[in-house]
């Protein structure tokens, strides 16, 4: 995977309740039970849906076949039911988790006028290949516009998990995972980063922390230290006073001025020398 997994309790419990229930699929049986058939992801982009599907599949010991819905959309739109009958019909054939990305890219509610008739003949092929999906393999889907779903479309899955954006504490722990003593970057300027980047998104934390280390290594802590105040000087302004105040002492801790702390997480110099 990218990155480990890093997620809120309530998302690692229902991931791990659905490995629990393939791997106890015959006890299941014996209660006259099925395991999870299908399951659908919501959530912003970059929140982590497509490593969770990578993680159930890694978890269950199986190949993980991905359908990026927007990109099977042809011109010719009845190709496009075809395409997707055989996407399903392939992954029927073997042991798998099947991810389909994008849903909403086919997806969509039926009552939207903007759509021409054979669009909405495709949610209809999706809906009977989804009703199809027999429960020997899991189904996994993924939307980041949950509010554009058919509501047809809903009641086709057993289960929904919500992945929301992550904590400062959870990008903490993913900066911390993804790094060792050998690291360029010193872990205040991940903590720094982590504080910002709340409530975005975990592919963001990732993205900007790369970012770092390639400045660092290429120009060095200066040039490291420049590309995470610019970084942070773009963030800080939306943060609440309380957690202004812990990015300035933060910063002050990973070598920057109490000038430039000050002025980048936007706290008084006085308020910051209180806090120290």
């Amino acid at each position: 995977m990218p990155h480990p997994l890093v997620q809120s309790p309530n998302v690692i419990r229902r991931l791990d309740t659905l490995v629990a229930e393939r791997r106890s699929a015959s006890k299941l049986a014996r209660a006259n039970l099925q395991p999870s058939r299908a399951v659908l992801f919501t959530g912003p982009p970059g929140v982590g849906k497509t490593l969770a599907a990578r993680h159930l599949a890694l978890q269950l010991q199986l190949p993980l076949l991905v359908l990026d819905l927007a990109s099977v959309i042809s011109s010719f739109l009845g190709r496009t039911g075809n395409n997707i009958k055989q996407a399903f019909d392939f992954a029927k054939r073997r042991d798998c988790v099947f991810f389909l990305d994008e849903l909403d890219a086919i997806a969509k509610r039926r009552d939207d006028d903007s759509d021409i008739g054979e669009l909405k003949r495709l949610v209809t092929v999706l809906l009977q290949e989804i009703d199809l999906w027999g429960p020997n393999n899991l189904l996994v889907a993924a939307t980041n516009h949950a509010n554009l779903l058919d509501p047809a479309v809903w009641r086709r899955f057993d289960s929904t998990v919500e992945f929301p954006s992550p904590t400062a504490d959870q990008l903490r722990e993913l900066g911390e995972l993804v790094s060792d003593k050998s690291d360029l970057v010193p872990r205040e300027w991940r903590d720094a980063l982590a504080m910002v980047g709340a409530n975005s998104s975990q592919s963001d934390y990732i993205r900007d922390l790369n970012s770092l280390r390639r400045a660092t290594l290429l120009g060095g802590k200066t040039n490291g230290r420049q590309v995470l105040t610019e970084l942070l000087a773009a963030r800080a302004p939306d943060l609440k006073l309380g957690d202004r105040k812990r990015l300035a002492v933060s910063l002050v801790k990973a070598g920057i001025s109490q000038r430039e702390a000050s002025k980048l997480a936007k706290v008084a110099r006085e308020t910051l020398r209180s806090t120290l």
